[in-house]
């Protein structure tokens, strides 16, 4: 990968290149790889003593209990003697890997993104299951958030070159892929009201990473807890999202503070927030339409009203008559999947 990148480079000497990951395997290549591409490369990510750290779950929540950010308690499972755990948590719970890559990777009857557990023997059962199918890394253990998938929320946000944040965007959660080993990717993000909660979440979040000195793209997952009304933290990523381009619906494109920041040099003058009314979607509008009145007809109605909706894979300059049909053919294929995936979960 690093040759590649490196042949390119020079072959593109004349212009500034800007080095932006698919998923958190390539970010994480790039970090192990970061003095050696930099040269090469602006990276809009953070350097690799802190990105490392914070990959590691146990290591962010430290850090949200000495900042006030509120989270869901949470246990490491050591791979070496998972069987032997003993959790104070209390039912349910969530399991879920340490390690997501290689997890990613395993293929077993019964596998899950994330695991909703009720009981000891389920939990037992699921980690006889992960375990068994192969996979060598820690699992943790973390205490249930309240509400259904409408209560969840992501947000993308820059940090510049000195550490002082340019661009902060939230999305509220319409649909989330029923099927069970996709728990977490979603189908359609919509906008959400700057209340005062909303603000307040904004204030935390800059504080958390002005306060650590983060630098480059960061995109984090939230929930709000249907128990107590807080916004709960489950993870920081370095990385855009994957459907990060809601924010560019939203008025705040990731792009823009970037190639200021890094590129042109230009001070930060005011954080940008995404604040217009938006429909990001991952599938046909029908679909989300048909989706969203099976589950939250107050989000259909909103959806339905919402004249700014676009897909990360539309793009006017890149439609050509083979790329419309691919795309037509993908979204019928996830159609059928979703609606089917969501008959069984109703059931």
């Amino acid at each position: 990968m690093v040759k590649t990148l490196k042949d390119y480079a020079v072959e593109n000497s004349n212009k500034k290149l800007i080095l932006f990951a698919a998923s958190e395997q390539y970010v994480f290549r790039i970090l192990s790889n970061y003095n050696e591409l930099s040269k090469y490369y602006v990276i809009p990510y953070t350097e690799a003593e802190q990105g490392i750290f914070l990959s590691n779950k146990m290591n962010f929540y430290e850090l949200c209990e000495k900042y006030e950010l509120d989270y869901p308690k949470a246990e490491m499972i050591d791979h070496r003697n998972y069987s032997e755990h003993k959790s104070e948590l209390s039912f349910p719970v969530v399991l879920k890997p340490a390690e997501s890559s290689d997890y990613f990777d395993l293929k077993f009857e019964g596998k899950e993104k994330a695991y909703i557990l009720e009981d000891a023997d389920s939990l037992n059962k699921a980690l006889s299951s992960i375990y068994g199918a192969g996979y060598k890394h820690n699992m943790i253990l973390q205490e249930y958030v309240y509400g259904d998938v409408t209560n969840e929320y992501v947000m993308n946000v820059y940090s510049d070159s000195q550490g002082k944040v340019r661009l902060m965007s939230l999305g509220r959660i319409a649909i989330e892929d029923p099927d069970p080993v996709m728990r977490g990717n979603y189908v359609a993000i919509i906008s959400t009201e700057m209340n005062e909660d909303v603000q307040m979440l904004y204030r935390k979040i800059k504080h958390f990473l002005e306060s650590i000195n983060y630098t480059g793209l960061s995109n984090f997952d939230f929930k709000l807890d249907a128990s107590d009304g807080k916004f709960k933290v489950f993870e920081i990523n370095m990385r855009q999202g994957r459907s990060s381009f809601f924010s560019t619906l939203a008025g705040a494109n990731i792009a823009v503070p970037i190639v200021e920041d890094l590129v042109m040099r230009k001070p930060v003058e005011s954080i940008i927030y995404g604040d217009k009314n938006f429909l990001w979607m991952n599938c046909f509008s029908g679909t989300v339409y048909k989706m969203l009145e099976r589950t939250d007809l107050e989000l259909f109605h909103q959806a339905k009203k919402t004249a700014n909706k676009g897909t990360t894979l539309f793009y006017d300059k890149d439609l050509s008559l083979q790329r419309r049909w691919v795309i037509f053919r993908y979204f019928s294929l996830y159609k059928k999947s979703l609606l089917k995936n969501l008959e069984r979960k109703q059931k």
